[in-house]
């Protein structure tokens, strides 16, 4: 039991590192002007597809760790479970009506992060996508020759 939590706990911890990292350097590889639309904060269709590509990556990073340590495909399904329902209680803001704020100039990262208007389908989408990730990166618990 002990060691399923510990999955789950470093599991999370490697997705979020990952996350953070990757987004970061894409940020700064990328340059303000192509992460957003122009003259907002609404994010531009390459930044859409980093997203989606950065939760399914990172949360087969996670499963893989989660398996490794715990050595059950359990305590993957209920990291993926966790993954999925922290994404969505973190979505939830997202569906009210943000006010349309004019970006000008560059943006440092952490205002970026807190002004960034992803479309709200993508905020379902991304736990979706790394629980999915967590259960195919937890295969290997389940079947070791995977």
């Amino acid at each position: 039991m002990l060691k399923s939590i510990v999955g789950v706990i470093v599991g999370y911890i490697v997705m979020a590192i990952f996350a953070f990292v990757v987004f970061t350097a894409a940020y700064f590889a990328l340059g303000v002007d192509r992460v957003f639309e122009p003259d907002s904060y609404a994010v531009s269709t390459l930044w859409i597809a980093l997203m989606i590509a950065i939760a399914l990556i990172g949360g087969l990073l996670g499963g893989v760790i989660c398996a490794a340590i715990s050595k059950s495909y359990t305590a993957c399904v209920v990291f993926a479970v966790l993954v999925f329902v922290a994404g969505v209680l973190v979505a939830l803001p997202n569906m009210k009506e943000r006010p349309s704020v004019v970006r000008s100039g560059d943006v440092p990262n952490l205002q970026a992060m807190q002004l960034a208007q992803p479309p709200v389908w993508l905020c379902f989408l991304n736990p979706a996508l790394g629980a999915v990730g967590v259960l195919l990166g937890g295969r290997k618990a389940k079947n070791p020759a995977v």
